[in-house]
């Protein structure tokens, strides 16, 4: 009933719903009614009343669009029916200045074959909000896609000022690897004006050819390695105790040399190949000690802490200004 309301834009409404029948009706007046209940001749439910007939005006605000059932309706409609064309040109038309570009293979085409290979989208909401208010900081990753098409997902997020995910662009490719990451790249170059990647951090795991692709295309950038895929995938190749995990993260978290030095003191008494097998990831990209620039994360009552201590130290200047 809810892809019926959508589809036809009527605001029906649940009258009636109990353990063996549902009636929907629309607004007053209107004639349409839709009674469902229990078939006793057999298991299951089927319709015992139907009146399609309407006599009130399409809806825009309809209480049936609800965000899972949406989500349900276009899957399923683009699943089907792929039409990756007609879907670009939609959010050009209803999204102005966003970037949307679809690649098709080649090879295909030399066949005289339209066959998809990769899609970039890049909403214009996302570009603006990103350079007017957001941090120059972006997060990179992937994953497959196991639906009806194949592939995989790579992303690209930022944070707001609630350290929310912040989407800023996505790519459907045939796979992972430095040619694909490159393309991805460039697009976002453009998309967000990144020029060199001057004053940008970007925080990622080891993907297959992310590495290069980002030294090709933002060279100037900074690269941070994400400390919960390092330990991710440090165990994996090696058991780890509780008591490693800890000075792992404390050694994340140094915040000068000697004190990144100490704690990996500490994790080489528990063991010599441990210590090896996490100085394989250069410290420089994960490691605070290293870094070149500081960023802390403060939620908003240590922020507000903060804001206190500053006007406090310029109360005092201003009132005694010959000890500043």
């Amino acid at each position: 009933m809810n892809f019926y309301a959508i589809t036809n834009s009527k605001p029906l409404k649940l009258r009636k719903s109990d353990k063996i029948r549902v009636r929907y009706r629309c607004v007053v007046g209107c004639p349409f009614v839709c009674l469902i209940s229990e078939d006793k001749k057999g298991p299951g439910f089927k319709i015992k009343t139907l009146k399609t007939e309407h006599n009130c005006e399409d809806v825009f605000e309809n209480p049936r669009a609800k965000t899972k059932t949406l989500a349900e309706y276009f899957r399923s409609k683009v699943q089907n029916n792929p039409k990756l064309e007609a879907y670009a040109n939609e959010i050009r038309e209803s999204n102005p200045d966003s970037d949307v570009v679809i690649n098709l293979s080649k090879d295909a085409m030399a066949e005289g074959k339209r066959r998809f290979l990769r899609m970039y989208i890049c909403f214009n909401a996302m570009k603006l909000g990103f350079k007017q208010g957001l941090r120059p900081f972006i997060g990179l990753d992937g994953t497959f896609l196991k639906g009806h098409c194949k592939g995989q997902l790579l992303v690209d997020v930022a944070q707001d000022c609630q350290n929310h995910f912040y989407p800023l662009a996505w790519v459907v490719v045939d796979k992972e690897n430095t040619l694909t990451w490159t393309w991805f790249l460039e697009l976002l170059k453009h998309s967000l004006n990144l020029k060199d990647g001057t004053s940008i951090t970007f925080m990622s795991d080891m993907q297959n050819g992310l590495l290069e692709a980002v030294r090709i295309v933002l060279p100037l950038s900074n690269h941070r390695f994400c400390v919960r895929h390092i330990d991710a995938n440090w165990s994996k190749r090696i058991r780890i105790s509780g008591e490693m995990k800890k000075y792992l993260w404390w050694s994340a978290w140094s915040t000068y040399e000697e004190d990144f030095k100490d704690q990996l003191k500490n994790l080489g008494e528990l063991s010599v190949d441990i210590v090896k097998e996490l100085l394989r990831y250069p410290p420089q990209n994960w490691c605070r000690s290293y870094f070149d620039t500081l960023c802390i994360k403060l939620d908003g009552g240590q922020q507000f802490y903060r804001v206190l201590q500053l006007l406090d130290l310029r109360s005092k200047r201003q009132a005694y200004p010959e000890d500043a």
